[in-house]
């Protein structure tokens, strides 16, 4: 059968874009780069073009843009950035965009600074980052995910605690994580909303923003965060998230501190 006209152009853009990309050292599955570019995923359906996924990246780039410091200049870390585009948008936007990840970066973007390293273990200033977002990231740290090697049952919590350390006074932790019942693969966690507000209270953060959605055919809606909790974001993917704006609490007693650096990461790539 013929692909109809507009879908095929569409198909056709993506293989582009694939192949673009492809050129650019060792890039992960092209699913992942197709996830870089949008969150949707087009096929046919009734003999029509349509969108036949859709990822949670459609609600939670949103809410980061959303909850970015207005006008737009500052420090920026991204955690975890190499499948999101937020990277390059906020380079854009006038932040000086830092992007951190155990993987090199895809693509090259005037203006960011990638470090390949471990946000637990890098030797970043502290109070050092007006914003740092973590997309989708934290539920993976210490864990197998991505050809991670450093195990750590705790690697959320002590992700959190570091970037706690380098954030400024006022600044801003905006995270994105599954949620739903709470539990967990070899690849990521789920959190519900006891989990949730453990994990940032252990790690001296106060939410000051939540939002949930829930997958629901194609499309997220927002969702209360007591029907979300009832999801299962564990048996099929993830089902719901949970998008939190937060800042860090006063200093308190007995808050285990960030881990120190064990060695020098590898050096800075920076593009002009």
């Amino acid at each position: 059968m013929q692909l109809p006209r507009r879908l095929a152009a569409v198909v056709g853009m993506a293989a582009l874009i694939v192949s673009a990309v492809g050129g650019l050292g060792s890039p992960p599955q092209a699913s992942d780069q197709l996830d870089l570019i949008h969150p949707l995923s087009f096929g046919v359906k009734d003999g029509h073009p349509a969108v036949i996924g859709c990822s949670e990246r459609i609600v939670e780039v949103p809410f980061v843009h959303r909850n970015l410091p207005y006008p737009f200049r500052g420090r920026l870390l991204d955690v975890g950035y190499r499948e999101s585009e937020i990277i390059y948008e906020t380079a854009s936007l006038g932040f000086e965009t830092w992007g951190i990840d155990i993987r090199p970066p895809l693509a090259e973007y005037p203006g960011v600074r990638y470090i390949e390293g471990d946000i637990i273990k890098y030797p970043f200033t502290a109070q050092s980052f007006d914003v740092v977002i973590a997309l989708s990231t934290v539920e993976h740290i210490g864990l197998t995910a991505y050809g991670n090697t450093a195990k750590d049952a705790e690697g959320d919590v002590h992700a959190l605690q570091a970037i706690h350390r380098i954030l400024k006074t006022g600044g801003r932790l905006i995270l994105t994580v599954p949620f739903g019942q709470r539990g967990g693969t070899d690849w990521y966690r789920v959190y519900d909303h006891q989990a949730l507000e453990a994990l940032l209270g252990r790690a001296g953060f106060a939410a000051e923003t939540e939002d949930y959605w829930s997958k629901e055919g194609v499309r997220w809606i927002p969702t209360p965060w007591t029907a979300a909790e009832k999801i299962d974001s564990v048996t099929h993917h993830v089902k719901a998230v949970a998008c939190v704006l937060a800042r860090p609490s006063p200093p308190r007693a007995g808050l285990p501190p960030a881990r120190g650096p064990q060695r020098w990461p590898p050096s800075i790539r920076h593009l002009n």
